[in-house]
């Protein structure tokens, strides 16, 4: 047991994984077989295996330390795991991506969500005041005591999250984009595209639907590289190494960050993630 209540908080898009493009494309196969009117074939789709076809949207070497941060409940030297978002999407969608994490690592991980404070303009989260994260939001939200020990890890940086027992990592934003194209394939080829798309005709309809809806968001891809790709393993490492920090006694916290090689992107598909379902 320890004495000091201690707490761990990810963000979610960029910092666990990035999930616009599959957002977008849960959405499309949801509206193609809705409008099928095969409202069985919506029933069994299976988030975590249709997730689990494109390993590259979720950070490299996360879950060894999604698996080291269970070893910390498990023995009792950590209080909880949270997630702190702005996603847009509705609650249910966040829920998706936190229960795909913990099937992976097949322990319930997270012990609460904070939800965005609005999405299209209806607030979502009660305890949230504003669209910036916050302290004071994060203790109304959680309600845990203001002298909690918390290491906070988001891609983005929000001065009000600093404190004096906030342990604060700022690390490189998570993107890896596939193509439209390359998605698709893959769930055609995939068990679960083969049961449920059994025609040649059916899986052309399929194609045709899914890429046009895909390509109305206008989405800018763009390809990462090898050596981008060694750069988000090596940050997942120094976050270990960070975490290890926090557990450490008698530590201060500084704000740390990863210092990241800026490129020109679309970012108005940030927190931009189902629309609906």
């Amino acid at each position: 047991m320890h004495n000091q209540v201690k707490i761990v908080v990810f963000d979610m898009d960029e910092t666990l994984g990035y999930f616009v493009e599959f957002g977008i494309f849960w959405e499309a196969i949801h509206s193609f077989f809705k409008g099928e009117m095969k409202m069985e074939f919506v029933d069994s789709l299976e988030f975590y295996d249709i997730l689990n076809l494109y390993p590259e949207f979720i950070r490299p070497n996360i879950y060894s330390i999604l698996n080291y941060l269970k070893h910390k409940m498990m023995v009792q030297e950590l209080d909880g795991i949270m997630i702190y978002t702005n996603n847009q999407g509705p609650r249910v969608w966040v829920h998706l991506i936190k229960d795909y994490f913990e099937k992976k690592i097949n322990y319930p991980l997270f012990t609460q969500i904070i939800a965005a404070f609005k999405v299209n303009g209806k607030q979502v989260e009660m305890g949230r005041t504003t669209n910036d994260k916050t302290l004071d939001d994060f203790f109304r939200c959680t309600r845990l005591p203001t002298n909690a020990h918390i290491c906070f890890l988001d891609d983005c940086y929000y001065p009000n999250m600093h404190g004096d027992n906030v342990y604060y990592i700022k690390v490189r934003p998570y993107i890896y984009d596939l193509s439209f194209e390359m998605m698709i394939r893959r769930f055609l080829e995939s068990d679960i595209g083969q049961q449920l798309l059994i025609s040649t005709a059916t899986q052309t309809s399929f194609k045709t639907y899914v890429l046009t809806f895909m390509t109305q968001f206008k989405f800018l891809s763009a390809k990462k590289t090898k050596e981008e790709y060694e750069i988000d393993k090596i940050v997942t490492k120094k976050t270990m190494v960070h975490l290890q920090t926090f557990f450490a006694k008698n530590k201060t916290y500084p704000i740390l960050k990863h210092k990241i090689r800026h490129t020109t992107r679309s970012k108005s598909y940030k927190n931009r993630t189902l629309r609906k379902l």
